[in-house]
């Protein structure tokens, strides 16, 4: 039997039922916040669950609102993906099966499962699946709510037009930093009044207890300044950029090591300016990780020498455990960089070489500076960062919406 035409297979190996309106609910009444309330039917859309920030953040927010006594929905347009296998065993997976490009059967089928599914509100991430989410609910009645990770500057006038008018059919668009939701007001149209920013979270506590002695062992030594940086090695992220600028402080004479953490399409680019540039006894690539919060812990500072970002993950992650960050100024890192007026956690430089060079030579030579933004990382990121407080935004929006819907 098909994924999408199946009921959740997870949920009935592990003896649970998802719970359907009105038909004799076991779930529990959420008592966030202090006060009770029914439990919603959530859907969550999108293309596929690789790895990614916009998909683990769809999974954290799905295995968090079933945690909170939801009823809770994943449906992937194309394929399960990766990061499927972390979804709660009571969220229920639906996969459509989407073909390659135009598939005019999908706004039929994905309106039907959502009225099979007696679903309230649905959440849909990233442009393939806030497009075919919007065309398949259009006056059905069900509050959409699109969430938009980065500035799209990529989308050609016939994408943007597109997402101006669908505007009209969204009931709130939230936008993860200032700069992605500056992009949807003003470069694409989209009415201010549908827009909210709501900032990623993640889970602090893991990654605040992550423990970096053992590893750092393994990636340099005792004198050495170590740079690192987690994610996928892709054209966006430049880690090109973050080599050139090691290169220019092994030519100061300051002892770095840096290493990166992740795999993609750009690897093969990477390797080769560490090659160009004589970096190979100064740079790792270490592939994926699954130490991640020991990983971060281990570094001396993060690095992300992007030319576009949302709201980036892993610098969050980084933060919370303790590391500083040095970022390039690439659309939402702004928001990423702990700072208030009694410190900072990090550093936000212009997108070259030279400029991260220099960020990160600023703390290679300052221990105590670099002690203090630690600290101060680590305290701003438990209280601001956590993704329960991003959990809270989007489940006052998902109940915001219901009630517009209900008195229209």
């Amino acid at each position: 039997m098909p994924i999408d035409e199946a009921t959740n297979e997870h949920a009935m190996e592990a003896g649970l039922r998802i719970p359907i309106r009105g038909k004799g609910s076991d779930a529990p009444t959420s008592t966030s916040g202090g006060l009770n309330r029914t439990p919603r039917r959530l859907m969550f859309v999108i293309e596929a669950l690789t790895v990614g920030g916009a998909e683990q953040m769809v999974v954290d927010l799905a295995n968090e609102f079933v945690l909170r006594g939801d009823a809770v929905f994943v449906v992937c347009l194309t394929m399960p993906g990766e990061l499927s296998n972390r979804l709660s065993p009571t969220a229920g997976l639906r996969v459509l099966n989407k073909k390659p490009g135009i598939d005019l059967t999908i706004p039929k089928r994905l309106r039907q499962l959502t009225q099979e599914l007696d679903v309230q509100v649905v959440n849909s991430h990233l442009w393939t699946a806030n497009l075919w989410t919007r065309l398949a609910l259009i006056k059905s009645g069900i509050p959409i709510v699109v969430t938009e990770h980065n500035r799209d500057n990529w989308k050609p006038a016939y994408y943007r037009l597109a997402d101006r008018l669908l505007g009209h059919a969204t009931d709130r668009l939230i936008a993860v930093s200032e700069d992605t939701a500056n992009f949807y007001k003003h470069d694409v149209g989209v009415t201010e009044k549908v827009v909210t920013v709501v900032n990623n979270g993640v889970n602090t506590s893991a990654y605040a207890g992550g423990n970096g002695t053992a590893v750092r062992d393994t990636l340099a030594r005792p004198n050495e300044f170590l740079v690192g940086t987690v994610g996928r090695l892709a054209e966006a992220k430049n880690h090109s950029r973050l080599v050139e600028a090691a290169a220019m402080l092994r030519d100061e004479g300051i002892p770095i090591r840096v290493v990166i953490a992740g795999e993609g399409p750009e690897r093969q680019t990477t390797e080769a300016t560490i090659t160009k540039l004589a970096m190979a006894d100064h740079v790792t690539l270490l592939g994926q990780r699954t130490d991640v919060p020991d990983l971060l812990a281990a570094f001396d500072v993060f690095v992300l020498s992007s030319d576009r970002e949302g709201h980036p993950l892993a610098a969050l992650e980084a933060q919370a455990a303790g590391t500083p960050v040095v970022l390039t100024n690439a659309g939402g890192s702004a928001d990423a960089v702990s700072q208030n007026e009694r410190g900072c956690g990090g550093l936000l430089v212009e997108r070259t070489a030279a400029a991260l060079a220099e960020g990160l030579k600023k703390l290679a030579v300052d221990d105590e500076r670099l002690a203090a933004m630690s600290s101060f990382a680590q305290s701003y990121a438990m209280q601001h960062y956590d993704k329960s407080l991003m959990v809270d935004r989007y489940s006052d929006i998902f109940d915001a919406v219901q009630r517009t819907e209900q008195h229209q």
